[in-house]
């Protein structure tokens, strides 16, 4: 009696297994989200992580949600995230690309497309919430197409120095209201004398990172220190060259910062800031290589 009991409920079990599974079928990558990715695997080359060997047009390799890399909505088949960073890639990226248009996250990180400039045409790929294009060797002025992606949380456009990567202003940057996390580290910046106007235009903004950009003294007097970004947790404005005048910036971030990064500047003969003391959150400062008093 307790062997027919168990059986029962084993099976019982497979059964409601097996009816949740043909309630939910399994949706296949949509064929246009597809063709998309396969003109952009035919523009590059290298791959060193193989990481494109699984995106094929025969019957076994069809579904592009299952190609290495990819990511699709279960229910509806649509590519929402492509992860093709540190793959040492190069060539073209093909303006197919914008055919994915459901795509959230795209990720081209660490690969080396000779510098060559971030095509205008990933502006118009309006649901992206997250675009990390650091260390791939990019170059040129970046495009003010930017401005399109209202929906971006997430922006990283930082290199090692290596590339000609520059900005003549940034007034793209205030369309990006959403935006949580910016790094445009070496990017040269040295003409863009709002700078720091544009910053202050992004009120969901926590991390903040212009390393040796080359940023011109912020005109204090334009800019509102009461409308200061209270959700920063991150600054770093290191080797900038940037004088004391920053202090008076800092002075309505400071609520939240856990860590501030001003080293390499030219605090020379300044006073650190009392309210530096009254930073309670903050567990990371460095003021190296500024002589401050």
């Amino acid at each position: 009696m307790v062997e027919a009991r168990c059986c029962f409920k084993l099976l019982y079990a497979i059964i409601v297994v097996l009816l949740l599974h043909m309630s939910s079928p399994c949706v296949g990558c949509s064929e246009r989200d597809r063709q998309a990715l396969l003109a952009l695997k035919q523009g590059l080359v290298g791959d060193d992580g193989d990481r494109l060997l699984s995106w094929g047009r025969d019957a076994q390799n069809k579904d592009c949600c299952q190609w290495d890399g990819v990511y699709c909505n279960n229910q509806t088949g649509h590519v929402v995230k492509l992860d093709l960073g540190g793959q040492s890639l190069q060539g073209k990226i093909s303006p197919k690309l914008v055919h994915l248009q459901h795509l959230e996250y795209l990720d081209l990180s660490s690969n080396n497309f000779n510098g060559s400039k971030i095509p205008d045409f990933i502006g118009s790929m309006s649901n992206l919430r997250h675009l990390d294009l650091s260390l791939a060797n990019f170059g040129g002025e970046i495009p003010y197409q930017l401005e399109n992606l209202t929906h971006l949380q997430y922006l990283d456009l930082s290199s090692n120095g290596y590339s000609v990567f520059h900005a003549k202003n940034l007034n793209w940057l205030p369309n990006l209201s959403g935006l949580k996390h910016l790094d445009l580290t070496y990017t040269n910046l040295s003409d863009v004398v709002g700078w720091l106007e544009a910053v202050n235009t992004l009120p969901k903004l926590r991390n903040l990172i212009l390393q040796g950009c080359n940023l011109p003294p912020p005109i204090i007097s334009s800019v509102s220190v009461m409308n200061s970004s209270k959700s920063l947790v991150r600054v770093d404005l290191s080797y900038n060259n940037l004088d004391s005048s920053i202090f008076q910036w800092l002075s309505g971030t400071h609520t939240n910062l856990v860590y501030l990064d001003l080293s390499g500047n030219n605090f020379s003969g300044s006073s650190i800031p009392d309210y530096f003391g009254n930073m309670s959150s903050l567990a990371y400062l460095d003021l190296y290589d500024n002589q401050p008093t």
